[in-house]
């Protein structure tokens, strides 16, 4: 039994099925990496996980625990990005209250009462913002913002931790830096994650399972497991082959 698992038999938007007779389960501290074309369903995938999406037939079960986290926490159109069963949530735009302090949006919506400012010092801390609480939102740079997302996912410690493509937005040293500090918190917290990417280089340098989605709706066109040494060499010959082998799945050019 997966430590995540996910079964989607359908999902439909009206008419247009997106996902369908898909079945994923992550391990303890896994990183998965979601790649595939727009419209495949990936980012309404995370949506079921997280309980967000209450229209697909769908189980989800954390630790065997279920009917899993529909309906736990986070509801659409909340900016919070945790929940208190178990999953976090970062989205591709920060989504901070421009009138709230940056402690303020990191526990924003906790169910502590009254929220903790030694866990909140301590995460920005970690995501390297220490001192940056009394901050608002428009003083900060597009990747604070997302480090704040970040740390706000992380506050209600979860077990599980969702991505929407959350680095797309920044340039691209600052992705770097983003993506090497999701493997750090990932690993010292022994976190599971499931990531939406369109970068293959990213999902190739984070991950350890990538799955294929295709547009048409059904079980993911393959599954690829990377090679398990850590740290990873960027652009090394094994990322790219592994990245040559998924351009090809899709049947693009690698030039």
């Amino acid at each position: 039994m997966s430590f995540l698992e996910i079964v989607v038999d359908e999902k439909r938007y009206g008419e247009r099925v997106v996902l369908k007779n898909l079945r994923l389960g992550l391990a303890r501290g896994e990183i998965v990496s979601l790649v595939g074309p727009s419209g495949c369903g990936k980012s309404t995938l995370l949506s079921i996980v997280a309980g967000l999406d209450k229209g697909a037939r769908a189980t989800v079960r954390l630790e065997g625990a279920g009917p899993a986290l529909a309906g736990a926490g986070a509801r659409e159109g909340d900016a919070r990005e945790g929940d208190a069963d178990g999953i976090g949530f970062v989205f591709q735009e920060p989504r901070l209250f421009p009138w709230l302090d940056v402690a303020r949006n990191i526990a924003f919506g906790s169910a502590a009462a009254p929220p903790s400012a030694a866990a909140v010092d301590a995460l920005l801390a970690e995501v390297g913002l220490a001192g940056y609480g009394a901050r608002l939102p428009r003083q900060l740079s597009g990747g604070q913002a997302q480090r704040v997302a970040i740390a706000r996912a992380l506050y209600t410690r979860p077990r599980v931790l969702l991505l929407d493509e959350p680095f797309s937005a920044v340039d691209a040293i600052t992705r770097i830096k983003l993506q090497d500090l999701l493997a750090r918190v990932a690993r010292e917290r022994g976190l599971s994650v499931l990531l939406v990417t369109h970068d293959i280089d990213e999902a190739v340098h984070l991950s350890d399972r990538i799955v294929l989605l295709d547009r048409q709706p059904g079980p993911p066109r393959a599954e690829m497991a990377v090679a398990p040494a850590r740290p990873r060499a960027r652009g090394d010959a094994e990322a790219a082959r592994l990245k040559a082998d998924i351009l090809a799945m899709f049947d693009l050019e690698t030039a």
